[in-house]
């Protein structure tokens, strides 16, 4: 029968009193959210977040929160919502004045945009002067271009009119010089009058890239072999810079203040043999994997651009570490610093090179000379730089908060260590604006003042969520079966009553205690508190400090299947949880993961989700050779010779046939219908309950509101379906309950059959 809950007041109290037997109980502020209506996905969809960029669920460093001028008079806030009745992404952009932010806190509405693709409409939002904003803007429907924006006058006013979407730019200082990427044109390389007349030869090209090259709505928008680099000067047009590297979307481009040199982070399409010198696992690792014909790498590096000459060189002679944007430019652009660098091992003395093949280091690159200057020798993250201190601010690479860490001051004699209150001319005098959450407190923003220790609340983003009653989270601890400690946040049903067992859905990495996650920390297949509201118990596992230890070593997933049976026993000896009811979500890198359990745990998942990930599987190195080194590295080697009884040991999709779980597959984009199909293919052959669900323009987390409605809301039901034996029986629902109803029919042969078989 269908689902319906009938929420009531009292049935807060009876939280209140269960949660006693984990550690705690409400505060009073988190009983101004116990409403009257449950959370839906809806709800997760329609939240307001910050709309700065990677931050959709509020990882943002205080200084982000805001956009300042430069006098420091006025700052901007950029918010974004889902709208689910238009399928798009509504950004607002707010601005405050400073001297009225205690007396009034209303915001003045700049501007709104909406985004129907997978893109912001409103992204790397800055001051070009102290009432002018640069930005790149999309209005749906409509292409991203870089727009300024006057703050007094409200007029927009377009600084490019590229004929693809500009993806990521950058400009300098007095707005003269630009710099960006764009889409490069679609050109169909299959489906072509040359292929018609003599076939086409099959060299280094990816599958992919040949099964989808004739989509006139080609799949790889913004994607890792697209995106061409343009400089646009003064009012002249815009003129594309050759690049033999690879650029991505998430990859940055970035302008000296004074507009001399521009950096470019890329993927490197030659490796030089050299950098295998280096020792960190994965990066030797990827540097030793040599790619298929022209294909690029999985190496990172920086490329030096003179928008003089317009021409591109290597920064350094060496990779460039995984984080992105860990940079900053100093000296009005005469140098850089890098937060965690390598530094090219073509040096002489023996004692050096060997600590730079161990170590990354805070380095000074001197322009144009390319002299390296080292800071630090350790990896610290690049916070500021400030102009008039000449101080440089660095926070702990390693820390799990964005407390600063050391800071240091360029003088003539060198750079010397200061202490953190240096590195801020305006410390005493500024107006801070943060952003405060917690597990049970929904994201608001305050307003601070350093000099009179005022602090007010400024905006809430969503004052809806009173009228709504959120399931209570917490923190647990509990010991893998394999002996590690792990860490998680425990969401409870709204009417959570003490001493009943609970079905229990596992969501798989990255929990932060925080944040305050509607879905968990990303929007694909994660629904955490939609699910506690259909009387579901989720639990939200973190991230352990080990867990890298292990990572593409065969002990990566036996590790993490550790984990969840831990987290099961553990649940179920405090009495919270039915084991016999228990659902899993592995997304992304967990979907091998929770894969691995599905074949090789003990422990039995009555139902389980796969959506959009690395699976460890012999399909994956046969569709993408060039990204082989993985799936060698979690299976103990390729998959034959010596190796191959490694895989059919290790590998999940070689013991597919142990699956005793109804299992729900979620691709998103056509690319990922070659990661899914070798388990949806084996599944189907040996007539076990397998759901395929395909979005063929969904990115690996997904944006827009209706593909996330299909895949939380569907995973929601999915799992009130087989944890709970419930249906939601809304209209137009008929063909997805039959398609399960079917699956039950399947799951029952399967039980059937393996009750009567022979026992070993």
């Amino acid at each position: 029968m269908r689902l319906k809950l009938r929420p009531s007041r009292l049935t807060c109290l009876c939280v209140i009193a269960g949660l006693s037997s984990i550690s705690g109980c409400f505060t009073l502020d988190s009983l101004a959210w116990c409403g009257d209506r449950p959370v839906t996905v809806a709800d997760a969809i329609e939240m307001t977040h910050l709309g700065v960029s990677g931050t959709v669920n509020e990882g943002t460093p205080p200084d982000q929160v805001a956009q300042f001028s430069p006098d420091r008079k006025r700052f901007v806030v950029v918010l974004q919502k889902g709208n689910l009745r238009r399928n798009t992404n509504d950004y607002s952009l707010l601005l405050w004045n400073v001297a009225q932010v205690f007396s009034s806190r209303q915001p003045e509405h700049l501007l709104t945009m909406s985004s129907s693709s997978n893109r912001e409409a409103i992204k790397g939002l800055k001051w070009l002067n102290n009432r002018a904003l640069v930005f790149i803007g999309e209005a749906s429907p409509g292409l991203p271009q870089v727009y300024t924006l006057d703050v007094v006058t409200h007029r927009l006013r377009a600084l490019t009119h590229h004929a693809t979407a500009v993806i990521a730019y950058d400009v300098s200082r007095d707005g003269r010089i630009l710099i960006y990427t764009a889409e490069a044109p679609w050109r169909d390389t299959v489906d072509t009058e040359e292929t018609r007349r003599n076939g086409l030869v099959i060299t280094s090209q990816r599958i992919d890239r040949i099964a989808f090259a004739g989509n006139c709505q080609h799949p790889y928008q913004g994607s890792i072999e697209r995106l061409e680099l343009f400089l646009k000067v003064g009012g002249g047009e815009a003129v594309r810079v050759p690049l033999a590297d690879t650029i991505t979307s998430d990859l940055a481009v970035s302008l000296s203040p004074d507009g001399r040199y521009g950096l470019v982070e890329v993927f490197a399409r030659h490796v030089p043999d050299l950098w295998s010198g280096y020792q960190d696992r994965l990066l030797h690792e990827f540097v030793t994997t040599k790619p298929a014909g022209d294909n690029p790498s999985s190496v990172e590096r920086f490329l030096l651009l003179d928008t003089a000459t317009r021409t591109l060189s290597p920064l350094l002679n060496a990779p460039k570490t995984w984080p992105h944007d860990n940079f900053a430019w100093i000296s009005n652009g005469q140098a850089i610093v890098l937060g965690s660098a390598y530094l090219p091992l073509d040096v002489a003395d023996s004692t050096e090179r060997a600590k730079r093949e161990r170590d990354t280091f805070v380095a000074e690159i001197t322009l144009p000379d390319r002299k390296i200057v080292k800071i630090e020798d350790q990896p610290f993250d690049v916070v500021k730089w400030d102009d008039r201190t000449q101080a440089l601010l660095l926070a702990n690479e390693n820390s799990s908060n964005s407390t600063p860490a050391k800071a240091f001051r360029k003088t003539s004699g060198g750079w010397q260590e200061v202490a953190v209150s240096e590195t801020d001319s305006q410390a005493r005098d500024s107006i801070l604006v943060t952003c405060e959450q917690s597990m049970n407190q929904p994201p608001r923003l305050f307003v601070s003042e350093a000099r009179s220790g005022r602090k007010n609340l400024l905006f809430d983003l969503n004052p809806q969520f009173k009228g709504l009653r959120f399931g209570r989270e917490e923190m647990i601890t509990w010991e893998a079966t394999d002996g590690h400690l792990v860490h998680g946040g425990l969401y409870l049903p709204p009417d959570y009553q003490v001493g009943s067992r609970y079905p229990l859905v596992i969501q798989t990495h990255a929990f932060d205690p925080g944040k305050f996650w509607i879905d968990g920390p990303w929007s694909s297949a994660f629904a955490a508190q939609p699910l506690a509201s259909r009387g579901i118990i989720v639990l939200q596992i973190g991230k352990e400090k080990d867990d890298w230890t292990y990572r593409s070593t065969p002990k990566e997933a036996p590790r993490q299947m550790a984990a969840y049976e831990g987290a099961i026993d553990y649940l179920d000896s405090k009495g919270f949880i039915d084991r016999n009811r228990v659902g899993i979500i592995g997304f992304s890198r967990t979907a091998y993961h929770v894969a691995y359990a599905l074949t090789h745990s003990k422990y039995h998942f009555a139902a389980a989700t796969l959506a959009d990930g690395f699976n460890g599987g012999y399909l994956e190195i046969i569709d993408f050779p060039g990204f082989a080194a993985e799936p060698y590295a979690v299976n103990g080697g390729p998959p034959y010779g010596d190796t191959l009884s490694l895989w059919l040991k290790n590998s999940p999709g070689f013991n597919v046939d142990k699956v005793r779980s109804p299992v729900r597959l979620e691709a998103y984009g056509l690319i990922s219908i070659f990661e899914d199909w070798e388990w949806y293919s084996l599944m189907s052959q040996m007539r076990k309950p397998v759901d395929f669900i395909l979005l063929p323009r969904g990115t690996h987390v997904l944006v827009k509101p209706w593909e996330r409605l299909v895949s939380q809301q569907g995973n929601v039901d999915w799992f009130t379906f087989w944890l709970k034996g419930e249906e939601d029986l809304s209209p137009g629902n008929d063909a997805e309950l039959e398609r399960w109803r079917n699956l039950r029919k399947l799951e029952r042969q399967q039980n059937a059959s393996v009750a009567t078989a022979p026992q070993p």
